[in-house]
């Protein structure tokens, strides 16, 4: 798949939460979700199986703390989520298969060096997103993912509209030095809910050539399809939910946005 995700004028949906899902299900999920892969692949892929369903044209694998981990445990997690993926979307028979996305977390301090082995699972996705960045020092997290990474990376910010916060703006301009092909935002805070919209506007308007992606949470469903639906309107190409969202949350939002 493309990084262009489609015509520039066509909005795509996305998938919604993974961890919180999966806590819901199951609290021994609520610590560490990503291990639901290697400790219970098929809530996984019922998950991913229920979001496809719902409409979502891309799916997240659920290894979002990969880059917390040593190397080899790291690994061990990208590779079981892709087989969650993977086995989700052969037993998903008559629906066209969703794009396969890398969502993960930006390390604890500076990336590594050079490649590290959960590289060799990229080429199982279609792109890596680097997501809920909250600081400008993770982007040498971004510019090590471009470097090595053998597909397009994208990157999200935390959307704020707080004093103090990053402004999305210079967000963007520096993802796109730093080797993003996409940006956007995912996730947010409850005290700050039209932070999103916001965030994507201005990212619009510093790079009006790039794809951009929108995840905001869900608290609230009717304020959180308003809050899609506004960024569907500030310039967001894909968009989808993030903590609170359920198969469910897409279903509507899919309803909710051919309105």
């Amino acid at each position: 798949m493309d990084f262009s995700f489609g015509a520039r004028d066509q909005v795509r949906l996305l998938d919604g939460g993974i961890g919180t899902w999966l806590a819901s299900q199951d609290e021994a999920h609520a610590v560490a979700p990503h291990q639901a892969c290697i400790k219970n692949p098929s809530l996984v892929s019922s998950l991913h199986q229920a979001y496809a369903r719902a409409g979502a044209q891309a799916l997240q694998a659920n290894a979002w703390l990969a880059l917390h981990l040593k190397e080899a445990e790291a690994e061990r997690t990208v590779r079981a989520a892709a087989d969650c993926l993977d086995f989700a979307l052969e037993n998903s028979e008559g629906q066209p298969a969703p794009a396969r996305l890398l969502s993960m977390a930006p390390g604890l301090g500076t990336p590594p060096s050079g490649k590290v082995a959960l590289l060799d699972q990229l080429s199982r996705f279609d792109a890596v997103v680097l997501e809920t960045l909250i600081d400008p020092w993770q982007l040498a997290w971004v510019a090590w993912l471009a470097e090595w990474a053998t597909i397009p990376v994208a990157v999200t910010l935390v959307p704020d509209n707080r004093p103090g916060s990053w402004d999305p703006a210079d967000f963007a301009r520096r993802s796109q030095r730093s080797g993003a092909k996409a940006v956007g935002i995912n996730c947010g805070y409850e005290d700050a809910p039209l932070a999103a919209a916001q965030a994507v506007a201005a990212m619009r308007q510093v790079v009006p050539g790039m794809i951009l992606m929108a995840r905001p949470a869900l608290w609230d469903r009717p304020a959180w399809l308003a809050a899609a639906k506004d960024c569907v309107a500030a310039g967001a190409n894909w968009v989808g939910g993030c903590c609170g969202c359920a198969p469910e949350d897409i279903e509507q939002l899919a309803i909710h946005l051919r309105r």
